[in-house]
C-alpha cells in the first residue's frame, strides 16, 4: 500500500477564490485591457506584450471559464472578439483599488508602471481609389 499524505481539508476562503481567477503571468494585464474594449486576438496579443500565442490562448480559456471573460463572434465581420462579463466589469472594479495600492508600492521602490494601451492593425479601406471591395 503506497503512502498518502494527509493534508488538512481547508474552508473555502473568498480570497483565495478571488485569486484564483486572477493569478497567472497575464491573466491582469489581459483583464485590464479588455476592461477598455473589446478585442480580437490578435489586438490582445499586440497590446500585452511578449506573451506566446499558445499562453494567451490559455489565459483567455481560463478567464471564459471563470466567467470574467466572454468569447462573441459577428457574423458580419466574422470577427471573434472578447470582452468582458458583467462579473468581469465588476472583479476589475474591485481591483482598481488594489492596483492603486500597488503603484504606490513601485513609487515606494523606485519603479513605474505603465499600462498597455490597445494596439490596433489599421483597418483596410473598404473602397481604394474608385474600386469596390468584395
Amino acid at each position: 500500500m503506497a503512502y498518502q499524505r494527509k493534508r488538512p481539508t481547508l474552508d473555502s476562503c473568498p480570497v483565495e477564490a478571488v485569486l484564483s481567477i486572477v493569478s497567472g503571468k497575464w491573466k491582469v494585464r489581459v483583464l485590464y485591457l479588455l476592461s477598455l474594449d473589446d478585442l480580437t486576438f490578435s489586438e490582445v496579443r499586440c497590446s500585452v506584450g511578449d506573451v506566446r500565442q499558445q499562453v494567451l490562448s490559455g489565459v483567455l480559456k481560463e478567464l471564459i471559464g471563470s466567467g470574467v471573460a466572454r468569447r462573441s463572434a459577428t457574423v458580419s465581420s466574422r470577427q471573434i472578439r472578447y470582452g468582458l462579463t458583467p462579473k468581469g466589469r465588476e472583479l476589475v472594479a474591485l481591483l482598481v483599488p488594489l492596483a492603486s495600492w500597488g503603484n504606490k508600492l513601485l513609487r515606494q521602490s523606485g519603479a513605474n508602471w505603465t499600462p498597455p494601451e490597445i494596439q490596433r492593425r489599421p483597418q483596410r479601406e473598404e473602397v481604394q481609389r474608385g474600386h469596390t471591395a468584395w
